[in-house]
């Protein structure tokens, strides 16, 4: 992994080891912070597609619907930031009642 990609480190992994992309906030923000460390728009679609367990809707709205590709590194959040929102969302998600 790429001294640049060490916030992947804390990002939420399901069971299988793969990073929880389970909504459009945290595919938009890890997409962004891919962009931000020299991946190109290919590249960083082709890192999630392997490295990323998605939903439906994620996968539908951002990969099939090409909108990954209006996704610029402009808009990068901090990747402390990003992580520790992801893991929020996450988390939010998890909770029984």
């Amino acid at each position: 992994m790429k001294e640049s990609l060490e916030f992947l480190k804390k990002f939420p992994k399901d069971c299988n080891g793969l990073f929880i992309v389970y909504e459009l906030y945290t595919f938009d923000n890890l997409f962004r912070l891919l962009l931000k460390n020299d991946f190109n728009h290919e590249e960083a679609l082709f890192f999630i597609l392997c490295n990323c367990s998605l939903s439906a809707y994620v996968f539908q709205e951002r990969i099939h619907n090409m909108g990954y590709e209006k996704l610029s590194v402009e808009d990068a959040l901090p990747a402390d930031f990003a992580v520790c929102k992801a893991r929020l969302i996450y988390d939010l998600m998890s909770m029984k009642e």
